[in-house]
């Protein structure tokens, strides 16, 4: 009887993550829970420089796969995960505990979290978020921080390099302001 009980909980679990994930795609405009593999994330990080006290973001991060990966070789770095949807934000925020994980998990919307001091940015949204943290990042990122999008340009800025990985474009930034 136990062990119908926690299919039944986590077919309850499961339907919830997937009607909120429809509702913010649709409804909200919200890129969808797409992870970016570990193989690509490897890539990307030999193509940059992280200094190792650095701050450290990943926009809409899911389980923050990416800052898991940097967190490895970066081990004084600040990681910071910003993401909005409840049940990601849960299920990676009792991961991160009982891993012992020093990311630090944000329950936000990332356009009101402020990212003055990000040495480096991650994402991997969509063409219109993309657009829209173009914005953000021109009002609040300073030079020389690093911004990492994969698969959806930033209209308002020039890549400094442009690279494919698996069929897929990864461009990056850095700001010059």
């Amino acid at each position: 009887m136990l062990w119908l009980l926690i299919i039944l909980l986590a077919l309850i679990v499961y339907l919830i993550f997937f009607v909120s994930q429809f509702i913010n795609i649709i409804f909200r405009d919200y890129a969808p829970f797409i992870s970016t593999d570990k193989k690509t994330i490897k890539r990307i990080l030999r193509e940059i420089q992280i200094k190792e006290r650095a701050i450290v973001y990943e926009l809409g991060c899911g389980r923050a796969r990416f800052l898991r990966i940097v967190e490895k070789t970066r081990t004084a770095a600040e990681l910071i995960g910003v993401e909005n949807l409840f049940s990601l934000y849960l299920f990676s925020k009792i991961k991160f505990k009982l891993q012992g994980s020093k990311i630090k998990l944000l329950k936000q919307d990332f356009f009101t979290v402020n990212l003055k001091n990000a040495d480096l940015i991650y994402c991997y949204l969509n063409n219109t978020t993309m657009e829209s943290l173009g914005e953000k990042f021109s009002l609040e990122c300073r030079a020389g921080t690093q911004i990492i999008s994969r698969s959806f340009p930033i209209p308002q800025f020039k890549p400094s390099k442009v690279i494919e990985i698996k069929n897929k474009k990864v461009y990056f930034y850095k700001i010059t302001i």
